[in-house]
């Protein structure tokens, strides 16, 4: 679960309309649920980092630990690259992107592998099942769990065919030029 601000005001700057007390709430309903059946499910805060929630990664670790939760601490991913400047923050080692002259380009070199393609799935409000998070707009269907299952698709050949390509060229792939995966912080 993403909580990308500590209070209502950083919390709804990234995430537009975004409540802070339901997601707070639902953090809450899980721990709570994960204690009362000794449960052994592992709880995962993400907190994307950026120039108006920085301030607040001290507490949301603190926050983290008092639900029994890991915290992942993940730069952004800025898709307006003119709003790049506005988003990044000021500690370089949260930056996804570096100033190259008047641009930014991300960090990463790219090698050539990818574990999301093995364990990070995405299945969409609609069942459509994608390679991972960074396919923001569904351009890679690996299948749809209204037509096969899950199995079937995880093993298709769709999967393999994009799996192959990563494997052998990832900076083709649109959505791998934005990805951290790989990249050194």
């Amino acid at each position: 679960m993403s909580l990308d601000g500590f209070d209502q005001d950083s919390y709804s700057e990234y995430r537009k309309n975004g409540d802070i007390k339901k997601v707070l709430e639902g953090i809450n309903n899980i721990s709570e649920a994960k204690k009362r059946n000794r449960s052994s499910v592992r709880m995962v805060i993400q907190f994307l980092v950026n120039r108006k929630n920085e301030h607040q990664i001290k507490d949301i670790r603190h926050y983290a630990h008092r639900m029994n939760a890991s915290l992942s601490l993940k730069s952004m991913q800025i898709i307006n690259k003119e709003n790049t400047g506005f988003w990044l923050p000021s500690a370089g080692k949260y930056r996804r992107y570096e100033k190259d002259g008047n641009e930014y380009r991300i960090k990463n070199s790219y090698p050539d592998m990818c574990a999301r393609l093995w364990f990070n799935p995405v299945i969409s409000w609609d069942g459509k099942v994608l390679p991972c998070c960074f396919d923001k707009d569904a351009e890679h269907i690996m299948g749809d769990l209204k037509e096969d299952s899950f199995r079937d698709i995880w093993n298709g050949p769709r999967y393999r065919i994009f799996r192959k390509s990563i494997l052998s060229n990832r900076k083709m792939t649109e959505i791998c030029r934005n990805c951290t995966s790989g990249m050194r912080y």
